[in-house]
């Protein structure tokens, strides 16, 4: 099953189940379970954030417990704190945790911050 949301952005889950996707003032926040999690980790969903939007054009917020925490910096050009991490190492290490999930917040009307990624568990 894919679910399409603004922009022409499509996430895909496995076809058994159905991704919690809700539009909320113009954004629309996808939660996925854990089973979801772990399926996009394995077919490398995580890829396509950078492959598609690159390093500069995505956020994230990681789980306090998150080992790329210590990776983050602050950026003066963008103003706020930055890490290098990867799409695909955040959904995979959400996938690697006990009930561990990714959220995504699509954001149609920011061209140059579309999508916000957290993880938890």
């Amino acid at each position: 099953m894919a679910v399409a949301v603004g922009g022409g952005l499509a996430v895909g889950a496995a076809p058994a189940t159905a991704a919690d996707v809700r539009e909320t003032q113009g954004v629309w926040v996808i939660t996925l379970t854990h089973e979801e999690t772990v399926a996009a980790s394995q077919v490398g969903a995580g890829h396509v954030i950078n492959a598609v939007l690159g390093n500069d054009h995505w956020r994230v917020t990681l789980d306090e417990d998150s080992r790329y925490r210590g990776g983050s910096y602050y950026r003066p050009d963008k103003a706020r704190m930055w890490s290098n991490v990867t799409g695909q190492q955040v959904i995979s290490e959400a996938a690697a945790h006990r009930g561990g999930y990714v959220v995504l917040g699509v954001f149609p009307d920011n061209p140059d911050m579309p999508l916000w990624v957290a993880q938890a568990w």
